[in-house]
């Protein structure tokens, strides 16, 4: 038997969704449009996105509080035509606890001029598979922490150095963490769900 403890905040529901049409509707337009232009092009290139952010928001539960955790993100894809990329990517982030983000990432840019803005889109899950047994006089029972959805749009502005690119962006990081809360002496399982809002602030380098 389970029970479900739901911690959310409801006015990000709605925000949510149109979040996740958007990061849809760019992945996909980036498929159709991106092999059109390499079938103009007829030439792929390779590209690495390495990123260190800010994620800046609520803390936890508790929602009047506010935190900052860092974010270490490399994506690997392919650049169709002149302004599309499509790739996938993986990360580490220290929440409450640590998770690995790994995820599809969709890039439009604008031009290709020395400085040009750019738009980009992530979407995946953050693994975790932490456990710790917890041994207290009045408790007895085992956590297990299993990571749960993430979603990124960000807007950013790349600027062409002689040997690399350099991106500055800022946007919005959605992360939903799940646990499992057992006791020793219950036959029930809690489940436990907190919904992350926060705000990122990005420097990455592109090869």
């Amino acid at each position: 038997m389970e029970v479900c403890i739901k911690i959310y905040n409801v006015k990000y529901q709605h925000v949510m969704r149109y979040y996740l049409l958007l990061v849809l509707c760019v992945v996909t337009a980036s498929g159709i449009l991106a092999q059109h232009e390499a079938q103009q092009t007829r030439k792929l290139n390779y590209f690495n996105h390495t990123q260190v952010s800010l994620l800046i928001g609520e803390e936890s539960e508790d929602k009047t509080r506010k935190a900052m955790i860092p974010s270490f993100q490399t994506v690997t894809g392919i650049l169709l035509g002149k302004h599309w990329g499509l790739g996938i990517g993986v990360g580490v982030e220290p929440y409450e606890y640590v998770v690995f983000p790994v995820f599809l990432s969709g890039n439009y840019f604008f031009s290709n001029n020395k400085s040009a803005p750019y738009f980009a889109a992530k979407a995946g899950y953050a693994f975790a598979n932490s456990h710790k047994r917890l041994d207290y006089a009045y408790y007895n029972g085992d956590y297990t922490n299993q990571g749960g959805f993430m979603l990124n749009p960000e807007i950013g502005l790349r600027i062409k150095m002689p040997y690399f690119d350099m991106t500055l962006s800022g946007g919005y990081r959605f992360q939903q963490l799940e646990s499992r809360i057992s006791q020793a002496d219950s036959p029930y399982t809690y489940k436990r769900r907190v919904d992350y809002n926060r705000a990122t602030f990005t420097l990455g380098i592109m090869f």
